[in-house]
């Protein structure tokens, strides 16, 4: 039961932050990048307090794979979760489409790279990098307990920054579901896997980099060998 809890939890909240993620794309000024980038970072904030008990909140597949990868997370328990914040990804990016039109205003908030402000390799290098920030900050904040409650408002405001920084360079997705649900929506898939590719890879660095220098250690007071997150997940 508690894994179907936390696949009921990635689900929805990988739902929504496309829902309201990308749908702010779509409904405010599409140069408001701080309104954008809030409208991200507090819906991750409020379904990882919401949730969190349950699945952690990661609404990410590329977090999921870095969980997994730093060693504070099962594979077993991942692979579900992945695939329903997939199934999340897709059904908001669906509804996205049913509620707007897919020839919505600013393409149902999909991710591309704005090759007038950079090359395909440096977009695809932001996207590396910002992922790279919030997992690093996932790992230490949420999983090795710096932030104490706080890291869910720490996680979120990290996905904010980053789409203040370079969402219209790249849309600063830094999650295969969110770049996935608006291409599904829209039915182009330009850049999707290359997006992914390079989201799960900055994931995968930061997670190793955790793993080497920062996790936390069995017989540690802070680690006991058996964590509610890592039977969650």
């Amino acid at each position: 039961m508690h894994l179907t809890k936390a696949l009921i939890a990635e689900f929805i909240g990988t739902f929504a932050l496309i829902f309201i993620g990308a749908g702010a794309v779509v409904a405010v000024d599409p140069n408001n990048w701080v309104a954008i980038g809030l409208a991200h970072g507090f819906v991750i904030m409020v379904f990882a307090y919401a949730f969190g008990n349950e699945s952690n909140s990661y609404v990410n597949p590329a977090l999921t794979i870095g969980v997994v990868v730093a060693g504070e997370g099962r594979l077993s328990a991942a692979v579900p979760v992945f695939l329903a914040q997939i199934a999340g990804g897709i059904v908001g990016g669906l509804v996205l489409a049913a509620v707007y039109g897919a020839n919505a205003p600013n393409h149902l908030g999909m991710t591309m790279i704005n090759t007038d402000m950079t090359s395909i390799a440096g977009g695809l290098f932001l996207e590396f990098i910002g992922t790279f920030f919030l997992m690093t900050a996932v790992l230490n904040t949420a999983l090795r307990g710096t932030a104490g409650n706080f890291a869910p408002f720490a996680i979120g405001m990290t996905v904010a920054f980053c789409i203040m920084a370079f969402g219209p360079v790249t849309g600063a997705s830094l999650n295969p579901a969110r770049t996935l649900g608006p291409a599904i929506g829209t039915g182009v898939y330009t850049q999707v896997l290359a997006y992914s590719i390079v989201q799960i890879l900055g994931a995968i660095v930061a997670a190793i980099l955790y793993r080497v220098v920062y996790a936390r250690r069995i017989g540690d007071e802070t680690h006991p060998e058996v964590d509610e997150r890592q039977a969650a997940f």
